[in-house]
């Protein structure tokens, strides 16, 4: 406003000075005239840009603020027409941002927008859950500083391609895994999008760790079967007694393949199962018969085994093979742990609702910081003794996609050198009436 007033005075004082000067030279009527003449050209020049401005406003289609009139009417109207415009316009569009960053913060991906220097500008909360930061505490401050992991620095620093990812552990946070992404957003701003993949690496590592323990558990029978059989292919006729201790191994070896291959595909079909096991009614006791004479099976007469409990007249509803299945792996796993002389006892109990089905021996035990693997496919407590025993290192997670089906509870108690204790709850939902107590 001050340098538009400067140049009004500059021009009048110009223009006074130039008419004295014509005045003093020709006379008062030419001065007179020089200024009318100055005055009509700048009344005209600026008629000119008015007409301008106005049929410029007119092509923007808008309404105008006030009732049509005069020009300066009309030009200020519409003006006052575009500043609304332009207002409502400024609200909108804060709203679309909000509306913006309101989805972003649903996400479960973690969004941090950054500046050139890697300055926090806005994070959603998966963000700040991610990389431990909080907006309000640190919006404005570099996250490479307050990150400070050098492949993390190099990577913010490199500017890599939107399609290139890096992978960040978060050690301080349970062993979190990050892949982060980083995505040019503007001229001045970049996005890093982070996401979590630690349940992922956690199913790749159990994968790998999958593939090879089935191929260790195939490779030493494979092993034993095939040396049997180049020692009988290319040495001389064996003793008798020989050859019938060898068949008799390689049919050992055999069977144990056999029963991986069987449990693994036994294993397999229980996981790709959706819903919940149907309530079809069992007697209990129907149950117990294959459980006693697996048990004896294995035993051989080398173990005291027991049951207590109700097993007469007790419904359960559910699929007879796969309860039977996980019963029977309990048992076996009893009879393998077990040494010669100790007990292995078979109960079923009810606690209001619900029954419980257990299976408790005097065997070897377990340490408490191997309980919560023991579902884990092949994973074994002590390696060489579950060889020993036959096992494949697949019952209880066998065990444990059958309670999932029937909506059971896996109880497991042990102590090393006093025996384990596993037992399967059943929920009122699973529990049929008795026969005699059948309307």
């Amino acid at each position: 406003m001050r340098s538009f007033v400067k140049y009004v005075l500059g021009v009048l004082v110009t223009v006074l000075v130039l008419c004295a000067g014509i005045t003093a030279l020709w006379g008062w009527s030419w001065g007179l005239g020089l200024l009318a003449l100055f005055m009509g050209a700048v009344a005209a020049r600026d008629a000119w840009k008015l007409q301008t401005l106005h049929h410029w406003l007119q092509e923007q289609q808008l309404s105008p603020g006030y009732q049509p009139g005069r020009t300066w009417e009309q030009v200020f109207g519409r003006l006052h027409s575009l500043e609304k415009r332009i207002d409502e316009n400024q609200i909108r569009r804060k709203e679309a941002i909000e509306r913006f960053q309101q989805v972003l913060t649903l996400l479960p991906s973690g969004i941090v927008i950054l500046d050139q220097t890697h300055r926090i500008l806005w994070c959603n909360p998966a963000a700040e859950a991610h990389l431990q930061i909080y907006l309000e505490q640190d919006r404005g401050q570099s996250l490479s500083y307050l990150i400070r992991q050098t492949e993390f620095q190099n990577f913010l620093d490199q500017k890599p391609a939107p399609d290139q990812r890096c992978i960040l552990h978060r050690r301080a946070q349970q062993d979190l895994s990050l892949a982060l992404q980083l995505i040019p957003y503007s001229i001045d701003e970049r996005m890093l999008v982070t996401q979590d993949i630690t349940q992922w690496e956690r199913d790749e590592k159990v994968r790998r760790d999958f593939v090879a323990n089935v191929s260790h558990e195939l490779r030493t029978p494979l092993t034993v079967v095939g040396g049997f059989i180049e020692t009988l292919q290319d040495s001389d006729p064996l003793p008798p007694a020989t050859q019938e201790r060898i068949f008799q191994i390689m049919e050992t070896q055999t069977d144990r393949m056999r029963r991986l291959v069987e449990e693994l595909l036994s294993l397999s079909r229980l996981e790709s199962q959706t819903g919940v096991a149907p309530l079809t009614p069992i007697p209990l006791s129907a149950l117990l018969t294959p459980m006693l004479l697996t048990a004896h099976q294995l035993s051989q007469g080398q173990h005291t085994i027991d049951t207590q409990g109700d097993f007469d007249h007790r419904i359960l509803l559910g699929i007879e093979s796969e309860l039977s299945s996980a019963f029977g792996n309990l048992v076996a796993n009893a009879v393998r742990y077990t040494p010669p002389g100790g007990q292995i006892t078979l109960s079923w109990r009810e606690e209001g609702e619900e029954g419980i089905f257990t299976v408790q021996d005097t065997g070897i035990g377990i340490a408490a910081e191997h309980i919560p693997r023991l579902t884990e496919r092949f994973y074994r407590v002590d390696q060489a003794r579950s060889r020993d025993t036959g096992g494949t290192g697949l019952g209880l997670s066998i065990v444990k996609q059958i309670a999932l089906h029937h909506d059971l509870t896996l109880i497991v108690d042990s102590q090393p050198d006093k025996g384990s204790t596993f037992a399967l709850r059943f929920p009122a939902h699973r529990l049929g009436l008795p026969e005699n107590e059948r309307p």
